[in-house]
């Protein structure tokens, strides 16, 4: 049974052949005749016959080596404009990223960032999904992820992007119609708007350190943090929201109002996912250095 050959070898044997001999294949490849005539030998032994007559004062094709040359020499030639090609388009900066990131971030704030980079470099394309569910990201062939909360896959590579804090808001009106809390204990008795999947409310004051958990028998529900955002601005309650939705320099914008601004909910962290650190393309290192320096350059609402 012949073994497999290997098509490095193959390359090799048409070295070889073009530069009629060993010692100038080895000369024009780097690699030492030694190491030339042990893989021809290989790759005879691997294809089951001799494809080269040679010694001191000969060399000539055998009719098997000259039928694996002439059929092997296109074949090689499309391989290596294929390599060519495809080391070019990693290398280059173009091409399409697929992009994955929360909805409302992206529609706050996120997608300003997005919109730099694609002025920055028009060479590259993003294929962007907004979307606050874990989809698995390999079978989806994504690039790069954004996510919110503490890191799920260690198959994936996590960078720390940034991070808020969500707070109590509700509309003016609202406050001034229901009366305005202040203690999380008054939000019993308060219309309050859950957003999956914050609808564990855990607030902890600023000074004391005080903590307050509570379950919120909510007169809406969903899974959408803008809906929530703007059911607050109608009036119709008190939604806990990342404070980058309504906190401005006077505590006040967007229509809505900071309720109990002493007290605050966790921290939630946003994460940059990617597959490899060291094998990914050009385009997808640019973006990844791009969006970590476009956020730290940024004043962005903790």
């Amino acid at each position: 049974m012949k073994s497999r050959f290997s098509l490095d070898d193959l390359q090799l044997f048409q070295q070889v052949v073009q530069h009629s001999g060993i010692s100038a294949a080895a000369q024009a490849t780097g690699i030492p005749p030694a190491t030339v005539s042990r893989r021809l030998k290989q790759l005879e032994q691997a294809l089951g016959g001799r494809l080269l007559e040679r010694n001191a004062h000969y060399f000539a094709l055998t009719e098997l080596g000259e039928h694996y040359y002439q059929r092997c020499t296109p074949l090689l030639s499309e391989l290596q404009d294929i390599r060519q090609q495809l080391d070019e388009q990693h290398t280059r900066l173009v091409g399409r990223l697929r992009i994955t990131a929360p909805v409302s971030m992206t529609q706050n704030w996120l997608g300003a960032c997005f919109n730099d980079f694609m002025l920055a470099y028009p060479g590259i394309e993003l294929d962007l999904t907004l979307s606050n569910q874990y989809e698995n990201l390999t079978e989806q062939h994504i690039d790069a992820a954004f996510r919110i909360g503490e890191p799920r896959d260690s198959s994936w590579v996590a960078r720390p992007v940034w991070a808020t804090r969500v707070a109590l808001c509700a509309a003016p009106a609202y406050l001034a119609r229901a009366g305005t809390p202040t203690h999380p204990r008054d939000l019993h008795d308060h219309a309050l708007l859950a957003s999956y999947p914050m609808d564990d409310w855990r607030l902890t004051h600023n000074d004391s350190g005080e903590v307050y958990r509570l379950s919120p028998q909510a007169r809406l529900r969903v899974n959408d943090i803008g809906v929530a955002v703007a059911a607050a601005r109608a009036g119709l309650g008190i939604a806990l929201v990342p404070g980058y939705f309504f906190l401005g320099p006077d505590g006040v914008s967007q229509g809505l109002q900071a309720v109990l601004p002493q007290w605050q909910g966790i921290r939630r962290p946003l994460y940059l996912y990617y597959r490899d650190r060291d094998t990914m393309p050009a385009r997808l290192k640019t973006f990844i250095d791009f969006v970590l320096a476009w956020v730290a350059d940024k004043d962005l609402p903790a």
